[in-house]
C-alpha cells in the first residue's frame, strides 16, 4: 500500500478526541483544525456529541466517507479493539500516538505484537506506536499535539523520537526553515524509516531527507533502498548512541575498535547517506543541499566584514577537508575593479567593518563568477555602518543567476535576525558560525561526490569454495566450542585459498624438529592451549628462533605459560615459519546484529593498538571499495604509494584477501569474529601471507 493516506488524507478518525483542553486528544483535533487541514475530520469519543465544532462519533465504524486515516491517542490496552474497528471500516492507515508498548518491558511488546497481527490481518499499515503523528505542511495535515507547524518546505524530516521531533519542529518554525513532511516513527511496529525513504524518493515536494536515528531495523534493506534513493534525494542522518560500547571487546582488535557505531558510519558511507554528528548539522546540512546546488569541488572563496570571523572560518575549511585557495590574477583584478585598493584582496578577502551591500553583492559577483572557486561563504558581523537586510538582498541579487553555491554566515543575534529570516526566504543557506558553515558545505559536496558517482549494489561472492568448511565449523560449534584455535582454524583457510605462512602442529618434539628440517628459518614458535585465545598476552609466543633451537624452544615455551597460566590445558606447540619482510597490518571481522559482516583493515602493531588507524566495511563490497579501505588508513596509504623509499605493497593480493574475508563472513554466520593479525604485505607480485588466525564462534543460544 503507498503511505500517501499519511500526508495527503481524503479523511481522517481520531480515536480518542477531547473536549478538554489540555488533553492531548483535545489538542490533536485543535491542531488539525486550526493548520487548515481542508479534509473531514472525525472525533471519535462515545461521551461527546461535539468537539470543536466537529460532530463526534462514538464508533469509528460509524463515521461516513471519506475517511482513510486513524489517528488513535487512548490507553494501550485499548488500541487493539480500536485497530480491529478501524479495519472493519475499511481504514488501511493508523498513526498510533499511544505509548505502552514495547518500550515499556515484555508485556508491552506482547500487545504491540499483537496489534501489528491485527494489522496485517486487515492490511493495514500502521506509523509508531509512541510516536507524536504526521504531519504536511503543504497541505495543512497536523495529527501531532505539536504546538507549532513549520512553515512549508522541501526538507521530509523523519525521527525516532517524538519529544526530539516535537522540540526541532518547534526550532525550525523560530528560524523558518521549513519542512515537506514530518513522521514520527515511535517503535516502528510496522513502517520504518526505510519506508519512508523509498516513499518520499519521488515526491515532489521534498528535495532533502534529514531523519533522526536511534537504530535500524533491517540493515540490509536499509541499505539497499538508500543506495537507490540517495544519489537523487539527499539522505541525512543523526545516528545516536554512538559513545556505548556496542562491542564485546573480549576476543579481538576487531571487535574493541568495531562497535555498533563503526558499523552506521560504514553502512551509511556504502549507501550515500551523509552522516552528521549533531542536531545542528543535521539541520545546517538540509538547508544547504534544499536550497542550492552542492559545490562540484573543495574550493572555497571566503568574503567578509571582519578579520577574526575569517580566520576560524579559514581553520574550519582547512578541517573539513575544504580549500581557501588565493584569487588568481584575473579574479583579483577584478575584485580591485570593483571594490578598489583598500580590501585585503587574498582569501579570506577582508573588505574592512565599513563594508557596504553594494560591495557584498559586487564581491559575490565576482568571485561566483571566478572559474577558481567552487562556493562562496559570505561573513557578516553587524554593526553601525551596514544594513543585515541590504546585504541578504545583495548577496541574493548576486547568486540569483550564478551555477555555484553561496552561503551564508551572520554572526549575531538581535541585529541579525530579520537579515537571517531574508536569507532564508531568498533560499541562501545561513549559519551562525564560520564552523556550521564548513561542515555544512562539506556535507553538501559529499553528496556532490554520490550524486555524480552512486554507490553500487557490490556483487554477491560466490560462497560454494565455503561450503565444506563451514560444515566442519558448524561440527566444531557443536562441540561446545567458543573459539577456534589454530590447529583448527589453519587447514579450514588453507582449503578455501587464504595464504598462510608454512606451519605444523607440534603435539611432540620430535614433529617440531622434523618440521624445520623441511623449511629454512628462522620460525616462530605459538602455545597451543584451548584455554588460551590471547597468547602474546602471557608470553605464549617465541619469534625468530633458529632451527636447531627449535627443539629447546618447545619446552621452554610450556613452562613459561605453565607458570603464568596453572590451569590451562597445554596441547604443545604451533611451529610456524617466520614470513618475508613487508609491512604487517590487519584484516578482522565482527558481525554486526543490524547489518551483518563488519570487516576492518588497519596497520599492524602500534597503528591498531594505540591509533585505531582503521577502516570499515559492511559486508559484501567491491574490490573499489575494499581498496578505499586501504587509502582511510595511514598504513594502506604507506602501501599504496610507498613512504621514505619504501616500495609500495602488494595492494592487488591485499585488496583480494580482504574481500576473501568478507565472503568467508558471509558464507559462515557461525563466526561471530575472525581476525588475521598479522598480515604480512610484502612488494608487489610477492603477494600476501597470514601470519596469525583467530576466530570466535557465535553463541548457540
Amino acid at each position: 500500500m503507498p503511505l500517501t493516506p499519511f500526508f495527503t488524507p481524503n479523511g481522517v478518525a481520531v480515536i480518542g478526541a477531547s473536549a478538554t483542553p489540555g488533553k492531548l486528544g483535545h489538542g490533536v483535533i485543535a491542531n488539525l483544525i486550526r493548520s487548515g487541514y481542508q479534509g473531514p475530520i472525525y472525533p471519535i469519543n462515545p461521551k461527546a456529541d461535539a468537539i470543536l465544532g466537529r460532530k463526534a462519533y462514538p464508533d469509528v465504524r460509524q463515521v461516513p466517507d471519506p475517511v482513510d486515516l486513524a489517528v488513535i491517542i487512548i490507553p494501550a490496552p485499548a488500541v487493539p479493539e480500536a485497530l480491529r474497528a478501524c479495519g472493519q471500516r475499511g481504514i488501511r492507515a493508523a498513526a498510533i500516538l499511544s505509548g505502552g508498548f514495547a518500550e515499556v518491558g515484555e508485556e508491552g511488546a506482547a500487545l504491540q505484537q499483537t496489534i501489528l497481527d491485527i494489522a496485517r490481518e486487515y492490511d493495514m499499515r500502521l506509523v509508531g506506536p509512541n510516536g507524536v503523528g504526521v504531519l504536511n505542511p503543504h497541505s495543512g495535515l497536523n495529527t501531532t499535539f505539536i504546538e507549532q507547524i513549520p512553515d512549508p518546505g522541501d526538507i521530509a524530516f523523519l525521527s525516532q523520537s517524538g519529544a526530539l521531533g516535537g522540540a526541532l519542529i518547534d526550532w525550525a518554525k523560530g528560524q523558518h526553515i521549513g519542512l515537506s513532511y514530518f513522521a514520527s516513527l515511535g517503535n516502528a511496529a510496522d513502517l520504518t524509516e526505510t519506508d519512508f525513504i523509498q516513499a518520499l524518493n519521488d515526491d515532489p515536494h521534498t528535495r532533502v531527507i534529514a531523519t533522526y536515528i536511534e537504530s535500524i531495523h533491517n540493515g540490509p534493506r536499509f541499505m539497499a533502498a538508500a543506495r537507490q534513493v540517495a544519489p537523487h534525494t539527499p539522505i541525512i542522518a543523526l545516528k545516536t548512541g554512538g559513545t556505548a560500547a556496542g562491542a564485546r571487546a573480549v576476543a579481538s582488535h576487531t571487535a574493541s575498535l568495531g562497535g555498533s557505531d563503526e558499523a552506521y558510519s560504514a553502512a551509511f558511507k556504502q549507501s550515500g547517506v551523509i552522516r552528521a554528528r549533531s542536531v545542528q548539522e543535521l539541520f545546517d546540512t538540509a538547508i544547504a543541499l534544499a536550497y542550492q546546488q552542492p559545490p562540484r569541488g573543495p574550493r572555497v572563496a571566503v568574503i567578509t566584514n571582519a578579520g577574526g570571523p575569517a580566520a576560524v572560518a579559514a581553520d574550519a575549511l582547512a578541517r573539513n577537508g575544504l580549500q581557501a585557495p588565493e584569487p588568481d590574477d584575473a579574479t583579483r583584478q577584478a575584485l580591485r575593479d570593483a571594490l578598489g585598493d583598500y580590501p585585503q584582496l587574498v582569501n579570506p578577502i577582508d573588505m574592512l567593518g565599513a563594508a557596504s551591500s553594494p560591495e557584498y553583492e559586487a564581491a559575490a559577483r565576482v568571485l561566483l563568477a571566478s572559474n577558481a572557486y567552487d562556493a562562496i561563504l559570505a561573513i557578516l558581523v553587524p554593526n553601525t555602518a551596514n544594513d543585515p537586510v541590504g546585504v541578504a538582498d545583495a548577496l541574493a541579487r548576486a547568486a540569483a543567476d550564478a551555477d555555484k553555491p553561496l552561503y551564508a554566515c551572520f554572526m549575531g543575534d538581535v541585529s541579525i535576525r530579520e537579515g537571517r529570516q531574508r536569507l532564508h526566504q531568498h533560499r541562501i543557506p545561513v549559519y551562525d558560525f564560520p564552523e556550521n558553515a564548513a561542515r555544512a558545505i562539506a556535507n553538501a559536496l559529499r553528496w556532490h561526490w554520490v550524486h555524480e558517482s552512486p554507490p553500487a549494489a557490490p556483487e554477491p561472492p560466490d560462497l560454494a569454495p565455503f561450503q565444506a568448511i563451514r560444515a566442519e565449523i558448524q561440527r566444531l560449534a557443536g562441540e561446545g566450542r567458543g573459539y577456534l584455535a589454530e590447529a583448527d582454524l589453519y587447514p579450514l583457510l588453507e582449503d578455501v585459498g587464504f595464504p598462510l605462512a608454512p606451519w605444523t602442529a607440534a603435539y611432540t618434539q620430535r614433529t617440531a624438529e622434523a618440521f624445520t628440517s623441511n623449511f629454512p628459518g628462522p620460525f616462530a614458535v605459538k602455545i597451543l592451549s584451548p584455554d588460551i585465545l590471547h597468547k602474546s598476552d602471557i608470553g605464549g609466543v617465541m619469534l625468530n628462533v633458529p632451527a636447531e633451537e627449535v627443539s629447546k624452544a618447545y619446552w621452554d615455551l610450556q613452562a613459561r605459560v605453565r607458570r603464568r597460566a596453572r590451569r590451562a590445558g597445554l596441547q604443545g606447540v604451533l611451529v610456524q615459519q617466520m614470513a618475508g619482510p613487508g609491512t604487517e597490518v590487519i584484516i578482522g571481522m565482527r558481525r554486526d546484529p543490524t547489518f551483518g559482516p563488519m570487516v576492518m583493515f588497519g596497520g599492524g602493531g602500534v597503528y591498531v593498538e594505540a591509533l585505531r588507524d582503521v577502516s570499515f566495511r559492511i559486508a559484501p563490497f567491491s574490490d573499489e571499495q575494499a581498496r578505499q579501505m586501504l587509502g582511510e588508513t595511514v598504513a594502506g596509504r604507506m602501501l599504496l604509494f610507498g613512504a621514505r623509499g619504501r616500495r609500495p605493497g602488494d595492494v592487488d593480493a591485499l585488496a583480494a584477501l580482504i574481500r576473501r574475508v568478507a565472503a568467508l563472513a558471509l558464507a559462515i554466520p557461525e563466526l561471530a569474529e575472525f581476525e588475521l593479525n598479522p598480515v604480512i604485505v610484502h612488494e608487489p607480485g610477492q603477494g600476501v601471507t597470514v601470519v596469525d588466525a583467530r576466530a570466535v564462534l557465535a553463541d548457540r543460544d
